[in-house]
């Protein structure tokens, strides 16, 4: 065999493991991680290649705690305001300070805060930051603010996604880039639903709103986007 047809059959090859480790990385419909670390087992995050939108995964404590961005991460933080300037109300406030001690903690997160003070125009602040493409995870973080990224997300849920995480409360009907963690009391689901039924905001205290931020995004980091991470409010 000459040199030159046995190159070709060692570059072929390569091809062939490149492309196969690449389509082993992710599952059809699911992103492949872009986390260093792993769930631990009590994580109990679901198959790669059969979870669903909306399934919740009800974690250990502390499972979530090996997983960081493998790389530079851009986030950006969408909180409900009472003005541009001001979160809404202390339990918002809450929620923001848990996603500022995560980027304090974690050097590789690059974060921007904003307040959406209007809730006329909260819908189209939410679209021209996924338009935008200047983050690598949209967190959102209020009630008021559930039902305008439900409209937002499906229109970026295809090629090359804009991850969304929503802090604190759920997505009645998430698509597949929209990820939701919270707890039992905080589960406001939008859709006109009364925020009672759902909502109690004594629950919403420092180390829940931190343990589920750490949670979620860890989640997002591993690949498991669209779901609902709950975390146990009797450890927190």
């Amino acid at each position: 065999m000459s040199v030159l047809v046995l190159a070709v059959v060692v570059v072929a090859i390569a091809g062939v493991w490149i492309a196969g480790k690449s389509l082993a990385s992710a599952t059809p419909g699911h992103p492949a991680s872009a986390a260093e670390g792993s769930l631990a087992s009590g994580f109990h995050a679901p198959d790669r290649a059969t979870y669903y939108s909306s399934q919740v995964v009800e974690p250990d404590p502390e499972t979530w705690t090996d997983v960081r961005p493998s790389g530079e991460y851009r986030v950006m933080l969408l909180a409900q305001g009472r003005d541009a300037h001001t979160a809404h109300d202390p339990q918002v406030a809450t929620l923001v300070d848990a996603v500022k001690r995560w980027a304090r903690d974690e050097d590789r997160v690059s974060l921007t805060v904003r307040y959406l003070g209007d809730p006329h125009t909260s819908i189209d602040a939410i679209d021209h930051a996924a338009r935008s493409k200047t983050a690598d995870l949209i967190v959102v973080a209020g009630n008021g603010l559930v039902d305008p990224v439900a409209v937002v997300s499906a229109n970026y849920a295809g090629e090359n996604p804009q991850q969304f995480l929503v802090l604190g409360a759920e997505v009645a009907e998430p698509t597949t880039n929209i990820t939701a963690t919270d707890w039992v009391g905080s589960a406001y689901l939008g859709e006109g639903v009364p925020e009672a039924d759902y909502y109690d905001p004594a629950s919403v205290t420092a180390p829940r709103a931190y343990a589920a931020l750490r949670a979620g995004a860890a989640a997002v980091l591993s690949g498991y986007t669209g779901v609902i991470v709950r975390i146990p409010v009797d450890r927190y």
